[in-house]
C-alpha cells in the first residue's frame, strides 16, 4: 500500500477536528466506502450483464459456435487479471481517480465496440478491450482505496463495497433480459458502456480520493490503531517492499493458495449443469433450479459484509477457517442431499467459501505484506482468485466427462480446502514476522 502519509515526509499534526473525525464514519469517510460500493455494481457489468448476451447472439449469427464465441468471455477475464500489474504500477502517477477514468472509458469503448460486432473477431476485441478497462478500474481501485483509507473496521467496509457487486447483478437480472427483448442486443450493449462509465467516472470525480494524504487526514481509525498498522513519525509505512515481497517464500505460498481457492469455488459456474443432468436421477425442474441460483446470489450479497464483520470481530484467521470449514463440508455432503430444501440450506454455506473469494484475498495480503507497498503488491496478488476460476470452470466440466458425475470433484473439496488455509496460514505467519512486532491476533 502506498502510505497515507508519503514515505518520505513527516507525519503531520492533525486538528482535534480531524482527529476526532478519524473515528466516526462520516464525512470523507463516508463517501469513500460508497464510492467503492457503487465502482463495484459496475463490476456486475461483466460478472453477470454479459451472461444474456450470448443466447440472443448466437441466434442471430448462427454460424458462432457455443464454445467459438465465449471464448470472449475468456479473453475478457484473462485480460482483466493481467491488466492488475500495471494498475498496481500507475495508481501512484495518475491515482485511483485517473485509474477510474481510464479504466472506465476503456471499458465503455470495450462495450460500444461488442455493440457494433458482427465478425467473431470483433467480439474477441471486444473482450480483450473491455478486460484490460475492468482491470485497471473496478476490480482494482475499490480494494486499494479501502485499504488505503480504512485501519479501524476495514473488513466491514470491504465486505460491505464488494457486496456492491451482488447488487449490480440482482438490478441486471432483472432489468437486462426485458431491456433485451424491448430494444435488442446492440442498444442494450450502449446502454451498458454508458452505466459503467458512470459508475467509474463520477465516483472518481466526486466521492473517491486517492489517499488520505491527498485529503490531509488521517485515515479511518489510524491514530488509535498499533504501531503495526501505521506509519512511523518520519511517515514509512509498516511492511515488506515490494522487492522484499517477492524475495519471500509467502508469497507465492499465497499466489497459490488464492489461486486453488479460486479454482475449487469454480464449481458455482457448473450448478445449473449438474442440477439439469439428473443427479442421482432425479429430475429438478427449472424453477427450482432457478431458486438455488437466486438463493446463491442473495447469499453472496449478505455473506460479504457479513465476513468482513466477523474478520474484524474475531480476526482474520479463525474467520477463515471457520467459514470455508464449513463451505467445504457443505460441499461434501451436497453430493448425497436429495432433498430440495436440505440443498438450499447447504448452498447457503457453500456460499460462505465462494464470497471469501473477493473479501479475503486482499486481508490476507494485507495481514502478510503490511500496509507499505500493499498497492503494488495487490496487484499482482489479486490475479490469482479471476484465473483461478478461469481454469476451475473448465477443470469442473472435466469431472463428469472422466467419472460420470460431479461427484469425485465435491469430494477433494474438504482436500482442497485444508490445503489453502494451511497455505493462508504459512504466508500470514512466516512473512509478517519479517515486518512485524506484534502477532496477527494483536493487530
Amino acid at each position: 500500500m502506498s502510505s497515507a502519509v508519503g514515505s518520505n515526509s513527516p507525519a503531520p499534526a492533525y486538528s482535534p477536528e480531524q482527529i476526532a473525525a478519524s473515528e466516526k464514519m462520516s464525512g470523507v469517510y463516508l463517501r469513500i466506502a460508497i464510492g467503492a460500493c457503487l465502482i463495484n455494481i459496475a463490476m456486475a457489468v461483466s460478472f453477470t450483464a454479459m451472461s444474456f448476451f450470448t443466447p440472443v447472439i448466437l441466434g442471430e449469427f448462427t454460424s458462432f459456435s457455443a464454445s467459438e464465441f465465449l471464448i470472449y468471455y475468456t479473453l475478457l477475464g484473462i485480460c482483466s487479471a493481467l491488466s492488475m500489474p500495471l494498475a498496481g504500477q500507475l495508481v501512484d502517477k495518475i491515482k485511483a481517480q485517473g485509474l477510474l477514468i481510464l479504466g472506465g472509458s476503456v471499458t465503455a469503448a470495450g462495450l460500444v465496440l461488442f455493440g457494433i460486432s458482427s465478425k467473431i473477431w470483433m467480439f474477441y476485441l471486444a473482450g480483450i478491450i473491455i478486460g484490460l478497462g475492468v482491470g485497471l478500474s473496478a476490480q482494482y481501485v475499490p480494494v486499494v482505496v479501502i485499504n488505503r483509507w480504512f485501519i479501524k473496521g476495514k473488513g466491514t467496509v470491504l465486505g460491505i463495497a464488494l457486496a456492491g457487486s451482488g447488487i449490480g447483478g440482482a438490478i441486471f437480472g432483472a432489468v437486462l433480459p426485458k431491456l433485451i427483448d424491448a430494444t435488442g442486443w446492440r442498444p442494450t450493449a450502449f446502454f451498458l458502456a454508458a452505466f459503467f462509465a458512470a459508475f467509474t467516472v463520477l465516483p472518481a470525480l466526486f466521492l473517491i480520493r486517492n489517499s488520505p494524504a491527498d485529503a490531509r487526514v488521517p485515515a479511518f481509525g489510524q491514530l488509535s490503531a498499533d504501531a503495526d498498522q501505521t506509519a512511523t513519525a518520519g511517515g514509512v509505512e509498516p511492511g515488506l517492499t515490494q522487492a522484499e515481497a517477492y524475495k519471500s517464500p509467502g508469497f507465492y505460498v499465497l499466489a497459490f493458495s488464492v489461486l486453488l481457492l479460486g479454482i475449487t469455488y469454480g464449481l458455482t459456474q457448473h450448478l445449473v449443469n449438474y442440477l439439469s443432468n439428473t443427479p442421482w436421477d432425479i429430475y429438478v425442474p427449472p424453477e427450482k433450479i432457478s431458486a438455488v441460483i437466486v438463493t446463491e446470489m442473495i447469499a453472496l450479497i449478505i455473506f460479504k459484509p457479513f465476513l468482513g464483520w466477523l474478520i474484524d470481530k474475531i480476526g482474520l484467521m479463525k474467520t477463515l477457517w471457520i467459514t470455508l470449514g464449513f463451505a467445504a463440508i457443505a460441499v461434501l455432503v451436497s453430493t448425497w442431499v436429495t432433498f430440495f430444501i436440505p440443498y438450499l440450506v447447504l448452498i447457503v454455506f457453500m456460499s460462505l467459501g465462494a464470497a471469501n473469494g473477493t473479501v479475503s484475498p486482499p486481508l490476507i495480503a494485507q495481514a502478510a505484506f503490511g500496509q507499505r507497498d500493499f498497492a503494488k503488491i495487490w496487484g499482482v496478488l489479486g490475479m490469482a482468485f479471476p484465473i483461478g476460476l478461469a481454469l476451475g470452470t473448465p477443470l469442473w466440466g472435466w469431472f463428469p466427462e472422466r467419472f460420470g458425475s460431479y461427484g469425485m470433484g465435491f469430494v477433494l473439496v474438504p482436500v482442497a480446502t485444508l490445503i489453502f488455509l494451511i497455505g493462508f496460514q504459512f504466508a500470514v505467519m512466516h512473512t509478517r514476522k519479517q515486518w512485524a512486532t506484534a502477532p496477527l491476533a494483536a493487530a
